[in-house]
């Protein structure tokens, strides 16, 4: 068993690696042609012919996909990193197996003897069961999250030109204040607001190894599947009044299975655990858009005010996570407890081909965390041991870097990612874990988190046997 611990964990940091940088390649810089008529195609975020334009709000709500689909994934790590702290806790306070009870057949009787009496003999002691080296246990669990978001931000109208007399005129220049016609304001005010619905089921093989009373190893693989509904809405009011406000509503799902390894390591108060993940998913949108155009600043009749436009597109995606955490357990009174914990999370996500049509690109984020959990066991009436824990975390996302493509009309940001980074925010975890010895028991737990900007929810329920 001692090679095994190293074996196993020689292998995830293996494929850890290998999924982290074998998977990226270059992102692909053609134009985002899903999003604008054809009449005016897409460049550096708006719409125009170079005459007329209109900003895209679809193509600001498909960007932000970069930082929502992250949701699905940050969904699935906390359940696996949920599931693994339940393991741990089941470990420490487990139960032996009971065995079945043995019938002693009565002994025949014996003739009465002539004599004196002898005490009769003590009873003999039973061996106690020993402990096996290594067990093994499956566990499954079924999951859903609810979350939302928003954010707002300043935006440019990046067009236009105007045609006409010994050339073209930037109608956004002193050209027409000359001619009497107020130019073009580029400005605008942009929102955007998010929905996010997620489901899935998560299943998982381990074994444990104890290599004292007080300390040992649990190691296992998981492996699920994850589906996520998306509903993205935007607003770009131009500053002018002469420009109307653009509405966009995009819909997408990303969905696909995870797989992966976890191993967590345990000695008395301490313990630390370590899980590396890989989602494969693919992210399939429809957008509805109505850009508001240039048209009246320009005076083009050919030009309406509005223009009414639809598309989809799809991608795949590969999203690689690492986490770590850090805990140490106190026991304050009999039964209760608390555990400090700390963490970091970092996640690759690897766009396949056609992402640039998007507006997506590979990324990184980094985020952490700390706080603690704080426990109780009792037994109820029927002789079930039920655990109650309760757990504070807070959550920094210290860095989001790439996800997206820049373009000029969102003077280069991504404005989901601006009310993400360097925002502080909090979760709350309630579960209720049972044990009903033989090797078998269940849990609910409810979750909800959030802070500026955003607002989520979740619940999952799950059963274990242990053999």
């Amino acid at each position: 068993m001692g090679r095994a611990i190293p074996t196993f964990s020689n292998l995830a940091v293996s494929l850890g690696i290998m999924g982290l940088f074998a998977i990226g390649h270059p992102a692909d810089v053609r134009a985002q042609t899903i999003f604008c008529p054809a009449t005016l195609p897409l460049t550096n975020g708006s719409c125009t012919n170079g005459v007329d334009g209109a900003f895209s709000g679809a193509a600001l709500a498909s960007q932000a996909l970069s930082e929502v689909s992250e949701t699905t994934t940050q969904v699935t790590t906390k359940e696996i990193g949920k599931a693994i702290v339940e393991r741990r806790e089941q470990e420490r306070r487990r139960r032996p197996v009971r065995e079945p009870a043995r019938a002693i057949p009565p002994e025949k009787p014996k003739p009465t003897a002539v004599g004196r009496k002898e005490p009769p003999p003590p009873p003999a002691l039973l061996p106690l069961p020993i402990e096996p080296a290594v067990r093994f246990g499956t566990w499954t669990q079924v999951f859903g999250d609810y979350q939302k978001r928003d954010a707002a931000g300043p935006g440019i109208l990046t067009c236009c030109l105007l045609s006409g007399g010994g050339g073209s005129k930037d109608i956004t220049g002193p050209g027409l204040a000359a001619a009497g016609v107020t130019p073009l304001n580029q400005g605008l005010a942009l929102n955007i607001d998010s929905r996010a619905s997620t489901v899935g089921f998560v299943a998982g093989a381990d074994f444990t190894s104890r290599f004292s009373a007080s300390d040992g190893f649990i190691g296992g693989v998981t492996a699920g599947y994850t589906w996520s509904e998306l509903k993205l809405n935007t607003t770009a009011a131009s500053l002018d009044p002469r420009v109307g406000t653009g509405v966009s509503r995009l819909r997408a799902t990303v969905s696909g299975p995870t797989a992966g390894l976890y191993g967590t390591y345990f000695n008395a108060g301490f313990s630390s655990d370590v899980t590396v993940k890989f989602d494969f998913l693919t992210v399939d949108e429809t957008f509805n858009d109505l850009l508001a155009t240039t048209g009246a600043v320009s005076g083009n009749v050919n030009v309406p005010a509005f223009i009414p436009f639809a598309g989809a597109g799809s991608v795949s995606l590969l999203n690689s996570t690492v986490v770590g955490n850090l805990n140490y357990r106190f026991d304050l009174y009999p039964n209760f407890w608390i555990e400090p914990t700390v963490g970091v999370q970092y996640t690759n996500s690897s766009y396949g081909s056609g992402a640039a049509q998007l507006g997506l690109a590979d990324g990184n984020l980094v985020r952490v965390q700390g706080g603690a959990r704080f426990g109780t066991s009792t037994f109820t009436s029927n002789g079930v041991l039920m655990t109650t824990t309760v757990t504070g975390l807070a959550y920094n996302d210290v860095l989001v870097q790439g996800g997206f493509i820049p373009v000029g009309a969102l003077q280069g940001n991504n404005l989901l990612v601006q009310a993400d980074q360097g925002f502080m925010r909090g979760q709350g975890i309630f579960a209720l874990n049972f044990d009903f010895g033989d090797g078998m028991s269940s849990f609910v737990l409810g979750d909800v988190y959030g802070g500026a900007h955003l607002f989520g929810a979740g619940g999952r329920a799950g059963i274990r046997y242990q053999w």
